[in-house]
């Protein structure tokens, strides 16, 4: 449906001379991303209102989508798999980080920060099957991915002491990250044995 859309933008826009024919599968995947992200935003507006938790929602967003783009992991071969997954996953860091929330302690999250931590010394980068990067920007994500991992663990640090329940959303979000990293690494391994 994504797809079917954004041909359907392309395809005006190439019918009324505004992109050029050769052009028009570069703006599909454009309007592909797009439509995908407003998607996505909605999916996390929608959940964050219905359980009440629209700053968490919002900061699982930031945080999985920054983080992602420079880590890598496990990706859906559709759109719509894609948005699934990313509403389920945002649903199960909504209900875990609300039904944590009291009882989780500063030890506890520092033992799923540290998994999460890792999983981006062992793994990061990994690239997506269809958008392969080269040598030097896997050196570059790297280095990107411990920075941005340094940053969350201080961001981590000051929402444990002022806001804890954020602080849990954040640590659930990278740990679901680090999922997605092992989760694609072990599904490269299984395809080399087949």
């Amino acid at each position: 449906m994504i797809h079917k859309f954004a041909q359907m933008v392309a395809d005006f826009l190439c019918d009324n001379d505004t992109i050029k024919e050769e052009e028009k599968d570069i703006y599909i995947y454009g309007y592909e991303i797009i439509i995908s992200n407003i998607v996505n935003f909605l999916i996390i507006l929608t959940l964050g209102l219905l359980l009440h938790q629209v700053i968490d929602g919002f900061l699982f967003y930031i945080v999985f989508i920054i983080t992602r783009q420079y880590c890598g992991g496990y990706h859906a071969n559709t759109y719509l798999k894609c948005n699934i997954l990313f509403g389920t996953l945002c649903l199960v860091t909504l209900c875990f980080s609300k039904m944590l929330y009291p009882s989780t302690s500063f030890i506890s999250l520092l033992i799923l920060f540290l998994i999460y931590i890792g999983c981006i010394l062992e793994y990061a980068p990994i690239d997506n099957e269809h958008k392969k990067i080269s040598a030097e920007d896997k050196k570059k994500y790297r280095r990107i991915s411990i920075w941005i991992s340094v940053l969350w663990s201080a961001v981590d640090i000051v929402l444990y002491l002022t806001v804890k329940k954020y602080a849990i959303t954040l640590t659930i979000t990278l740990v679901i990250i680090a999922m997605l990293m092992v989760i694609e690494i072990n599904r490269r391994k299984e395809l080399i044995l087949e």
